[in-house]
C-alpha cells in the first residue's frame, strides 16, 4: 500500500501545479511566461526541501510527522488559494489591467513556495517512513511519484481541465484525506478524515460554482460576478458594475458594453472592409465585439473563429446583442484553431480581420507572425485584403511601440507587396497582393453605412487617414527595419515587445533595465564556461546541467506545443505524463538492464544520446516538423534519456564516494530545473527564440560531455 500514497502525492503534486499556473495566467493576461515562473518557484522550493532534509534525518516519529505535515499542507493550499483571489484586496493592483512582472514573480513565490516546501519535504519523510518495505520491495519513491504524474497529468487533461479552480483544490484535499486515512492509527483520526473526505466530495458536487465565485469576488470587489467558467483550463469571466458588463478570457477583455472603445472597435470593424470595392466573403479571427458593425455589410458569407466556446456560450446567454448577432444565417462559427482550419478549409476571403487582442501571449501572436501570414496570402482573393491593429499614439509614442509595429510590419513586408497604415490611438495595418485604394474611394464606400455608425464620416477618415499622420509613423517604423526585428513562430519579437510595452505602463524604469540586460543577454554563455573549470564538484555540476537540459528542452516542448498545436494550458498535463513515463523508463532501464557495462562509459553514451536528441530537436525545427506527434517524441525522449543518465549518475556517485548521502545530486539536479524555468522557460527562450535557445543548451551540454569523454576510459 506504501507505493499507492507516493502514486497520490504525485497526483497531487502535478493537480497543485496546473493550480498555480491556472490562478496566475489570467493575472498576467494569458502569457506563458507565468509557466517559467511558477515552476521555477516550484523546483526551486524543492531543491530547497530535499538539501534541508538531511538535518531532519537524526530526528523520530518520520510516521508522526509526514501526518502533521499533511494536514500543514492543507491548511497552506487553503491559504494560497485565498491569498491569490485576494491580492486585489492587500495591495493596489486592479486585477482586470494585469500585475506588474515583479508582482507576478513575488506574489507567485509567496504562493507556491511554502506548498512546494512542505511537500516535498513530506515527501521526504514518508520515504523514511517505508524505508523498510521500499527497500524490501525494491520500490523507488521517485518512480512512484512519476507515476502519479502521468496519471494525474492525463486525466487532468483528458477530463478535468473544464473544472472549476474550487473543485480542482476540493479533489486535491480528498487525495490527501485519503493518504491520511491509510497513514493514521487511530480510528477515531480516520473517522475525521474520512469526513472530511464526504465533505469536500459534498462541495464538488453541489456548492463548487457558489465558493468559486464568492472567492473571486475578492479581485473583482466592485463588479458583480455573473458567470465564470473554465473552457480547456482558460478563464472566463463575465462581470457587471453599473449596467456596464466586461467579458474576460484569461485576465483580457474580450469586449466591454456599452463599450468605452467605441471609436476604436468601429474603425477595425469598417475601415478595413471599405478597401474592398465589393467584398462578400469576410473571416474574423477572434474579436466577438467586431459582429455587430461587420453585419451592417452585404456579405454573402461570413466566417468567425472563436476557439473557446465558452465565451459564445457565456455571450449568447447573457448579452442580448449577440444573440441577435448569433441568428444572423450568415454567420458561421468555428471553434478551430486558426491555422489548422485556414490549412484545411479550401474557401477564400475578400477580407480576413485578426480581431484579438495585441500579441501579449504566444497564442495571439502565432496570429502575428510571417508564417501565418504567408499561410492567410494562400486564403486571401486576387484583390484580397488582411487587416490587423496595434497599439498607437499620436501624442506620446515611446520606441517600444514603434518596435512592436515594425516587428509586425516587417513580417507583413516579406509577404505582401503592399501594406497601408492607419495611424491613431490604435493603428490598423491593411496588408494585400494589390495596390491599395485611395482615401476618395473609403469615403464613397463609407456613404452606405455611414448612418448606421457612431462616429464615421467623410471628415472622420480624412483625420483617420492623414497623408503627414501616415508618413510620419512608416518613418518612425522603419528606422527599426532589421532581420532580427521581425517576428516569426520560433523568434517572438511581437510577443516579448507587447509584454515590455504592457509591462512599461507599472514600470518604465524597470522595462528600461530589461532591454539592458536583453541586449547583453549572450553573457549567459559565461555560466556554461564557468560550469566546465567547476570540476572539483563534477557529480552536483553533472547533475545541474541534467536538470536544466531536461526542463529547458521540456519548455521547448511547451513553448512549440502552443504555437503549433496550441490549447498548451489544458495538455500542460498530459506533455508532462508524457515526459514522465519517459523518464520512468529511462531509470527503470538504467536500473535492471545496466548492471554489467561499466559504468563512466554508460554515462559517456547516454551524454552522446542527449546530444544526438538535441540535434533532432534542431532537425525536426529546422525541416518544419514540429507538430503534436513529433512534440509528444521529443518530450518522451528527453524524459527517458535523462532518466537513464540520472540513474546511472547516481550510481557512479554511490560507488566513487562509498556510499555517501546523495542528497547533494537531487538538490543540484532540483536546483538546474529551477534556472531552465527562470532563465529558460521565462527569459531565453521568448528573447533569443527557440533555435538560439536549443544552441546555448547544446553547447552547455558538449561541456559536460568532453569531461566524461576523457573519463570513459578509465571505467570503475
Amino acid at each position: 500500500m506504501s507505493y499507492i500514497v507516493f502514486i497520490i502525492f504525485g497526483i497531487i503534486s502535478i493537480f497543485l501545479q496546473i493550480f498555480f499556473i491556472r490562478e496566475f495566467i489570467p493575472l498576467f493576461h494569458g502569457s506563458e511566461f507565468v509557466l517559467g515562473v511558477v515552476l521555477g518557484h516550484w523546483l526551486l522550493s524543492a531543491a530547497v526541501a530535499n538539501f534541508l532534509f538531511q538535518y531532519f534525518k537524526r530526528a523520530k516519529d518520520f510516521f508522526r510527522k509526514s501526518i502533521n505535515s499533511s494536514i500543514i499542507l492543507i491548511i497552506f493550499i487553503i491559504l494560497s488559494f485565498i491569498f491569490i483571489r485576494s491580492i486585489n484586496v492587500f495591495s493596489s493592483t486592479d486585477i482586470t489591467v494585469g500585475i506588474s512582472l515583479k508582482s507576478l514573480f513575488c506574489y507567485s513565490f509567496i504562493a507556491v513556495f511554502p506548498i512546494s516546501f512542505i511537500l516535498n519535504l513530506l515527501l521526504n519523510f514518508l520515504k523514511q517512513s517505508f524505508s523498510n518495505v521500499l527497500y524490501r520491495k525494491k520500490i523507488k519513491r521517485y518512480v512512484c511519484e512519476a507515476i502519479g504524474f502521468v496519471i494525474g497529468g492525463t486525466v487532468f487533461s483528458f477530463f478535468l481541465s473544464d473544472i472549476l479552480t474550487t473543485s480542482l483544490l476540493l479533489i486535491v484535499i480528498m487525495l490527501i484525506c485519503f493518504n491520511l486515512v491509510y497513514l493514521c492509527e487511530s480510528i477515531i483520526v480516520k473517522c475525521f478524515y474520512v469526513v472530511l473526505f464526504a465533505v469536500s466530495f459534498y462541495l464538488v458536487c453541489y456548492h463548487g460554482f457558489d465558493i468559486e465565485k464568492r472567492v473571486i469576488l475578492n479581485n473583482y470587489s466592485e463588479n458583480n460576478i455573473i458567470d465564470i467558467s473554465y473552457y480547456k483550463n482558460i478563464q472566463n469571466i463575465l462581470t457587471e458594475k453599473n449596467g456596464e458588463y466586461f467579458l474576460y478570457k484569461n485576465g483580457n477583455c474580450e469586449f466591454a458594453l456599452p463599450s468605452p472603445d467605441i471609436f476604436d472597435e468601429e474603425d477595425f470593424a469598417h475601415l478595413p472592409i471599405l478597401h474592398h470595392i465589393n467584398p462578400k466573403n469576410l473571416l474574423l479571427i477572434g474579436g466577438i465585439k467586431y459582429l455587430p458593425s461587420i453585419i451592417k455589410y452585404d456579405l454573402g458569407k461570413i466566417d468567425f473563429i472563436e476557439e473557446d466556446k465558452s465565451i459564445l456560450e457565456i455571450t449568447k446567454q447573457y448579452i442580448n446583442k449577440f444573440n441577435k448577432v448569433f441568428e444572423d444565417k450568415r454567420i458561421n462559427v468555428y471553434d478551430n484553431d486558426a491555422r489548422l482550419l485556414l490549412k484545411k478549409n479550401k474557401e477564400n476571403y475578400d477580407v480576413i480581420l485578426i480581431g484579438t487582442d495585441i500579441p501579449l501571449n504566444t497564442s495571439i501572436n502565432k496570429l502575428y507572425t510571417y508564417e501565418f501570414f504567408n499561410i492567410v496570402k494562400d486564403k486571401l482573393t486576387e484583390d484580397g485584403f488582411l487587416a490587423l491593429s496595434l497599439p498607437g499614439s499620436m501624442v506620446y509614442s515611446p520606441t517600444l511601440m514603434f518596435e512592436l509595429n515594425a516587428s509586425v510590419y516587417f513580417a507583413l513586408k516579406k509577404v505582401f507587396p503592399y501594406i497601408q497604415i492607419i495611424p491613431g490611438r490604435t493603428n490598423i495595418m491593411v496588408a494585400s497582393l494589390s495596390k491599395m485604394p485611395f482615401r476618395l474611394h473609403i469615403k464613397k464606400r463609407l456613404k452606405k453605412v455611414e448612418k448606421d455608425t457612431v462616429a464615421l464620416s467623410k471628415y472622420y477618415v480624412d483625420e483617420r487617414m492623414d497623408t503627414q499622420k501616415t508618413k510620419w509613423l512608416n518613418f518612425q517604423i522603419k528606422k527599426h527595419d532589421n532581420e532580427d526585428i521581425i517576428n516569426t513562430d520560433l523568434n517572438q519579437k511581437a510577443m516579448l515587445l507587447s509584454t515590455m510595452y504592457w509591462q512599461s505602463g507599472f514600470s518604465p524604469f524597470l522595462m528600461k533595465f530589461l532591454k539592458i540586460v536583453i541586449e547583453y543577454s549572450y553573457f549567459i554563455i559565461f555560466v556554461a564556461i564557468i560550469l566546465f573549470f567547476a570540476k572539483g564538484i563534477k557529480y552536483s555540476v553533472t547533475a545541474f546541467v541534467s536538470g536544466a537540459s531536461a526542463m529547458w528542452l521540456q519548455f521547448i516542448c511547451f513553448w512549440g506545443f502552443q504555437i503549433y498545436v496550441g490549447q498548451i494550458y489544458q495538455w500542460f498535463g498530459l506533455l508532462t505524463a508524457v515526459f514522465m513515463t519517459g523518464l520512468v523508463i529511462g531509470s527503470l532501464y538504467s536500473k535492471h538492464f545496466q548492471n554489467y557495462v561499466a559504468l563512466n562509459k554508460t554515462f559517456f553514451s547516454s551524454e552522446i544520446l542527449y546530444l544526438l536528441w538535441i540535434l533532432a530537436f534542431i532537425v525536426v525545427i529546422e525541416y518544419k516538423m514540429l507538430n503534436v506527434y513529433s512534440l509528444y517524441a521529443l518530450s518522451f525522449g528527453v524524459g527517458a534519456i535523462t532518466g537513464l543518465e540520472f540513474a546511472q549518475l547516481i550510481k557512479i556517485f554511490g560507488i566513487i564516494k562509498e556510499g555517501k548521502n546523495n542528497v547533494r545530486i537531487f538538490f543540484a539536479d532540483a536546483l538546474g530545473g529551477a534556472f531552465a524555468s527562470y532563465v529558460g522557460g521565462a527569459f531565453v527562450i521568448p528573447v533569443w527564440g527557440i533555435e538560439k535557445a536549443l544552441i546555448f543548451i547544446l553547447f552547455l551540454k558538449f561541456l559536460i560531455f568532453t569531461w566524461w569523454q576523457y573519463d570513459k576510459k578509465r571505467g570503475l
